[in-house]
């Protein structure tokens, strides 16, 4: 009897969370952004299948914030190296997925890592032609490049951007967005204090830094960046970061005093190198 009311008992049912429970969401949402593996084509993929013709250089511009477009979320963050806008993810439920879908847009860079993509097929790209572009989007510098910036020579070897046009690395335009001349004159002073300069120059922030100290030291290296795609850098990702740090004290919509906006970025600047009011706590 024990046997047969053991096998008449029903089988133990898996837990399903319900379908619109939180962690529903949430594996629904990832699913919907992971990237899929990468596709390596078999074959040598012929240079017309990389679409590597379609990048049009002179729309490209990674000075805002690297948000999606249609998301606005800054999570695993695609370039559209056609059109120049900014998807989130490139797996098969992803704006950016659908992106190449729609639009026939098909080579996108990671905002992040610099890698470059063909969607929809997922395959990786590495081709010389594209380190000017990865370049633009994270310049790096050395030590020897950094020591002949302050130097004469630097003055008299001017460099070009796309249109041909001569501009010298450090001395390019902010663009004025709305008004932030304020501010922009600050951000080119401090950008030319040689061992602030060098230190941002030189940087890898890659960890869980502030994110001013990255972003400032982002725009550092696009002012010195001598293969500019423009003469000219939009400091706009920068200065978004300062209205969230400030609590909105300074805004792109309204003009402010230099000097209070001086004191206010060092002293900042200051805490996000781990000082404290100790004399040199922050060098």
């Amino acid at each position: 009897m024990d046997e047969l009311a053991e096998s008449e008992r029903p089988a133990k049912r898996a837990k399903v969370a319900p379908e619109n429970s939180e962690a529903s969401k949430v594996q629904t949402l990832q699913e919907d952004y992971e990237d899929q593996e990468d596709f390596m084509p078999k074959e040598n993929v012929r240079s017309s299948d990389l679409y590597l013709d379609t990048i049009n250089r002179a729309i490209l511009d990674f000075d805002f914030e690297k948000v999606c477009s249609v998301s606005l979320s800054n999570v695993n963050t695609y370039g559209c190296l056609v059109c120049g806008k900014y998807f989130q993810g490139r797996g098969r439920k992803s704006y950016a997925y659908s992106h190449a879908i729609h639009e026939d847009h098909h080579v996108f860079i990671n905002l992040e890592t610099t890698k470059v993509y063909v969607l929809p097929d997922g395959y990786p790209v590495s081709d010389p032609s594209l380190e000017d572009i990865s370049y633009v989007l994270a310049p790096t510098f050395t030590r020897d490049s950094v020591t002949h910036l302050s130097s004469p020579t630097h003055l008299v070897k001017p460099s070009y951007d796309l249109s041909s046009k001569a501009y010298l690395p450090g001395y390019v335009g902010l663009n004025n967005i709305k008004r932030n001349d304020h501010m922009n004159v600050i951000i080119h002073s401090l950008l030319h204090v040689s061992p602030l300069r060098d230190f941002l120059l030189l940087s890898d922030f890659r960890g869980k830094e502030p994110e001013l100290l990255k972003r400032f030291a982002a725009l550092a290296k696009k002012v010195w960046n001598p293969r500019l795609f423009k003469s000219q850098v939009s400091p706009h990702e920068f200065l978004q970061e300062v209205n969230r740090a400030s609590a909105g004290k300074f805004r792109l919509e309204h003009q402010g005093d230099p000097v209070e906006f001086l004191g206010w970025l060092l002293n900042h600047l200051h805490k996000d190198l781990g000082g404290n009011k100790k004399k040199n706590s922050s060098e």
